[in-house]
């Protein structure tokens, strides 16, 4: 079943619970979500504000959705019955443009005029946007949703931000060690953050027994019988897809049977597949290309991998553990809050390929341990990171914070 939401937003979920009669007769709350990246691209962030938009409750709010990246017009990312959802889009180039002040003196105007009891960003050029418009206590509410670590930030961007950071009435992040990282390097004060984990859609996302593993492994023409590793990740430097590369390399020739997967596409593609030919592991690692469908193809594998130098909440790792699967990990950003280590997966040193290797040899000698730690992660996703549970701590956030703030 679905965990409370954290505990610092239990107290106010149950006021809201407890004030439902009077709540009933109160106007919805109006959010304005602003974010940079195109919605109909479901990376991690993208599929979060999609879940978060579907699954808040029509009758307590009114959503708009800024998007400053000019969406494909024949993608539908909303659903057409969600008369309390609008998305509009404002394509920027460059938040220094002409364009840019442009929407910044349009939404300017829009929260003058009181249309917004809740303005979240989401990505940089969106938090500049927000930074600046009007808000503070009795007023709009302003909230920038920190996604990872900053760790595309140059120093001037980087600067830029600690000068701001105290325009922000709240800044929320879905791993504490986001929040830790921006309190050290952005000077953002601590008591105006809050942690909001991302939740997996469990319902579509399950293990499936052996047998149906097997039947469907051969219908999409894998592998049947051997142990098939994946690790679904855009093929960009931060990924770290090398170091897999290299530490299956130092597996592949102990056990035969062993398969690698590259779930993503990239700009290091041709890269990776020349390492892969100097390696002579051409026959064993497979470029999937973006992955569909994901629901029905991760449960077909028997672990994840992620290399990566730095992450966020990954989706990657919850969409594992919810498909029962143990994933091998960096021990970065907020990995360690979703791995438990050798209990749910195992945690390795970032760029280290020896214990990448050594953990991949632990779970292709120690196969039925590797299936237990799959049984523990799907349960801690059932029980701690779940959509009605995030939806549940996103919702007794805003009505509590708002409540707080207008007062």
């Amino acid at each position: 079943m679905p965990s409370a939401p954290p505990a610092e937003l239990q107290a106010a979920g149950q006021e809201t619970v407890l004030n439902a009669d009077v709540a009933s007769v109160h106007p919805r709350k109006r959010l304005l979500i602003i974010t940079d990246t195109d919605l109909a691209y479901r990376g991690g962030s993208e599929c979060f504000l999609i879940h978060l938009l579907e699954g808040l409750d029509p009758s307590d709010f009114s959503i708009d959705v800024i998007q400053l990246d000019r969406g494909p017009a024949t993608v539908r990312v909303l659903p057409d019955d969600c008369e309390h959802l609008k998305l509009e889009y404002r394509p920027l180039d460059a938040i220094y443009s002409f364009r840019a002040w442009r929407v910044w003196r349009e939404l300017g105007r829009r929260v003058r005029e009181g249309s917004y009891d809740i303005i979240q960003s989401q990505h940089e050029k969106a938090d500049l946007l927000c930074a600046f418009l009007p808000g503070g206590p009795g007023k709009t509410l302003r909230i920038s949703n920190r996604r990872d670590t900053g760790f595309k930030k140059g120093f001037l961007l980087r600067t830029i931000f600690r000068l701001i950071n105290h325009r922000f009435d709240l800044v929320i992040a879905p791993a504490r060690a986001i929040l830790n990282q921006l309190v050290h390097s952005e000077g953002v004060e601590q008591p105006r953050t809050r942690y909001l984990p991302n939740g997996v859609d469990c319902e579509a996302f399950q293990p499936v027994s052996p047998a149906e593993r097997g039947a469907r492994r051969a219908s999409q023409g894998l592998p049947v019988d051997d142990y098939l590793f994946a690790c679904v990740a855009r093929l960009v430097p931060v990924k770290r897809h090398g170091d897999l590369l290299d530490a299956f390399a130092r597996v592949a020739g102990a056990h035969p049977d062993a398969r690698l997967f590259l779930i993503g596409e990239g700009p290091l593609e041709e890269a990776l597949r020349r390492q892969v030919a100097t390696l002579d592991i051409s026959e064993r690692v497979t470029f999937f290309g973006e992955g569909t469908d994901m629901e029905h193809l991760l449960p077909l594998f028997d672990a994840c991998l992620l290399a990566s130098g730095t992450e966020g909440l990954s989706n990657a790792i919850l969409e594992a553990m919810a498909s029962g699967l143990p994933t091998i990990a960096t021990a970065v950003g907020g990995n360690p809050e979703l791995i438990e280590d050798h209990h749910t997966g195992i945690l390795v040193p970032p760029l280290a390929v020896e214990s990448l290797a050594a953990a991949m040899l632990e779970l292709l000698n120690r196969r039925e341990q590797g299936r237990a730690m799959g049984r523990q992660a799907r349960l801690r996703a059932e029980r701690e990171f779940s959509l009605p549970a995030m939806i549940r701590a996103f919702s007794a956030f805003y009505q509590a914070e708002r409540a707080a703030s207008a007062t």
